[in-house]
């Protein structure tokens, strides 16, 4: 039973037919999926620094005063 006004997510859509994703599903190795969650953990922001709370826009107007 739904209460009304309750948001779900779509459904999930696979560019592949369901026996492929079955195969793919059983050949995955469980230390491999724990690698990848470790990895993806420590896995530092694009550009390398942290942001530093300031616009592209504000960064700009004051290297040029």
């Amino acid at each position: 039973m739904t209460r009304k006004g309750d948001k779900q997510e779509p459904p999930l859509h696979l560019d592949m037919d369901f026996g492929e994703a079955l195969e793919r599903f059983a050949r995955t190795k469980p230390s491999e999926v724990a690698e990848s969650v470790e990895r993806s953990k420590q896995k530092k922001p694009p550009g390398g620094d942290p942001p530093s709370g300031r616009t592209p826009r504000e960064k700009r107007r004051k290297d040029s005063a």
